[in-house]
């Protein structure tokens, strides 16, 4: 059962990109996280509702929800939306693998918690090397949309390796549902103002198709995520759960392929290969 728990999040943050793509091809970027984050912590609130689960009172835990909730909801989910714009949705899954990469790396830096061993040295540069053999053929023809769009799906990976090392030091012990909850409602803040700034979305006009990708997106993809993630968590181990890394990626490159039609290359197989190969040294 876990393990198929598993592999169903796996294909549901994969899909998330091919939802994503869809979605952004119609409405502003930040109007689509929005819209994500606004519908996801309606949706939780209400599952910490109906579980009759105490609700947070203490300024210090709302501020550590303000902090998550920039890192690893309303930033990487803007950069992500932004960036696949232009690049396709198979090499945002692909660079988004980088997560755990940047994790141990900053860990390393900013903390005394888990330190870079030799082992761990040669999977931070195989996975660097997976993404400059993804950016090198853009990079040669200059700095283009496509170069930018990669660099924010990297600093999404950022963002995310940020978040994760702040919540292990602050959010340690709490309710998990409740802490998605704060972080989801705290994100949906920090984003709506950029969405009046920068798009209209009042004025939106969307098509079915964009519509159902984007509640899915929401409802799918973001709450029933990681209602089954922490589920994941309860029942096994943080090493099992951390698996869906490996899956992610070839589920999203598979998809924007078969759907999308995006072309599916050698280099992207042998950067798959590299990244997967650092994210497995990395977590020994």
């Amino acid at each position: 059962m876990n393990l198929l728990l598993l592999l169903l999040l796996g294909s549901i943050w994969g899909t998330s990109f091919l939802f994503i793509k869809i979605v952004v091809s119609e409405i502003g970027p930040m109007t689509l996280v929005a819209g994500r984050l606004g519908i996801a912590s309606l949706l939780i609130w209400a599952l910490v509702w109906i579980r009759k689960m105490p609700l947070p009172h203490e300024w210090r835990l709302w501020r550590s929800y303000a902090v998550v909730g920039l890192l690893n909801g309303a930033l990487p989910f803007g950069l992500i939306s932004w960036g696949e714009q232009y690049i396709p949705s198979g090499w945002a899954a692909l660079l988004q693998a980088t997560t755990p990469i940047f994790t141990i790396l900053l860990a390393h830096i900013l903390t005394q918690d888990d330190r870079i061993n030799i082992l761990k040295a040669v999977g931070v540069a195989l996975g660097f090397s997976g993404v400059g053999m993804l950016m090198w053929p853009q990079v040669r023809e200059g700095v283009t949309a496509s170069v930018w769009g990669m660099l924010a799906i990297v600093g999404s990976s950022v963002s995310y390796a940020l978040a994760s090392i702040f919540a292990h030091k602050h959010l340690e012990g709490q309710s998990p549902m409740t802490s998605a909850a704060g972080q989801f409602t705290m994100g949906f803040l920090f984003i709506v103002p950029f969405a009046f700034l920068l798009e209209q979305p009042l004025a939106i006009s969307v098509s079915g198709k964009a519509l159902a990708s984007w509640i899915t997106l929401a409802v799918i993809g973001t709450v029933v995520a990681y209602v089954i993630y922490y589920t994941l968590l309860a029942r096994t181990t943080a090493t099992f759960t951390v698996l869906v890394t490996y899956i992610v990626p070839v589920n999203g490159l598979i998809l924007g392929s078969l759907v999308l039609g995006e072309h599916l290359s050698p280099m992207l197989v042998v950067s798959l290969a590299l990244i997967l190969g650092g994210v497995l040294l990395v977590r020994r």
